[in-house]
């Protein structure tokens, strides 16, 4: 099963609360680009989790111009700060057979690094607007490959 795992793209250092971060112009046309490229590999998506906050969501906006079937599902928990192993269990729970999440930073380093090396001290990175393609065919730390990864 692939699992995609997209960080949302530049956002302006400044605004009310983190949650209302938006993308600046730089990090629309990154989204746009990774869109792009995310197209070429004609994924199928079953479902789009996308965290709660501005950036994340403007970022999700682009890719799902790829997916014009579904709807985005926000979801709290995958907030910059929450729980990778909280998630996989979630994730096991879901009934898809391809999935995104679009998140941020430390939440998607964390998961990266649980899903294919067992432990979040990897401490694998995930840049802006870098999208990772995983294979899964157990939902459990350490039991992903990563397929490709693209950048803007």
């Amino acid at each position: 099963m692939p699992i995609y795992l997209l960080r949302h793209a530049i956002a302006e250092d400044n605004a009310a609360s983190d949650s209302v971060r938006d993308l600046t112009a730089e990090g629309l046309a990154q989204a746009r680009s990774i869109t792009e490229k995310f197209k070429q590999h004609s994924p199928a998506m079953d479902a789009v989790l996308c965290s709660p906050y501005n950036r994340a969501q403007q970022t999700a906006s682009a890719v799902m111009t790829l997916f014009p079937d579904l709807a985005l599902i926000t979801d709290e928990s995958i907030r910059p700060d929450g729980d990778a192993y909280g998630v996989l269990d979630a994730i096991e729970g879901l009934d898809v057979q391809h999935l995104l999440i679009v998140s941020h930073n430390p939440f998607l380093s964390n998961l990266l690094s649980a899903m294919v090396d067992g432990t979040m001290e990897s401490h694998r990175y995930v840049a802006n607007a870098t999208l990772h393609c995983l294979s899964v065919d157990v939902v459990a730390p350490g039991c992903a490959e990563v397929v490709y990864t693209l950048e803007p």
